[in-house]
């Protein structure tokens, strides 16, 4: 996603896979609220979670903050991670590709970081 696209108050995807092979992708909607620079100076985007924006509105605006808001701060690094609808449905087609020519992986249980299947 490039920057310049993001528009406030707009719904994009934070894309995430389970898997090394990329074939199992989580998909969860988020908010985009503004850009900003953290406290380290380290420049990026936050998102909100589309349950909590519906119901309680920008997690940046009033002066109390609800526990039940869910705010992403993603650095400008990590933007590859978030996509507009038509990105989203092309890489978890994508994904559904990958699974079906490695015969539909099933999850390992690792606790040594990824490893290859066998």
């Amino acid at each position: 996603m490039k920057a310049s696209a993001l528009k406030p108050g707009s719904t994009y995807f934070r894309l995430t896979y389970s898997d090394p092979d990329l074939t199992m992708p989580g998909v969860e909607p988020v908010v985009y609220l503004s850009e900003v620079t953290d406290d380290d100076g380290t420049h990026g985007y936050v998102f909100q979670d589309t349950a909590s924006y519906v119901r309680l509105g920008s997690g940046l605006e009033g002066e109390e903050q609800s526990e039940e808001i869910g705010l992403y701060f993603v650095p400008d690094d990590d933007l590859g991670t978030i996509s507009d609808l038509a990105e989203v449905v092309a890489d978890v087609t994508a994904a559904g590709q990958r699974a079906a020519e490695l015969g539909y992986p099933q999850l390992r249980v690792i606790r040594d970081g990824w490893k290859n299947p066998d």
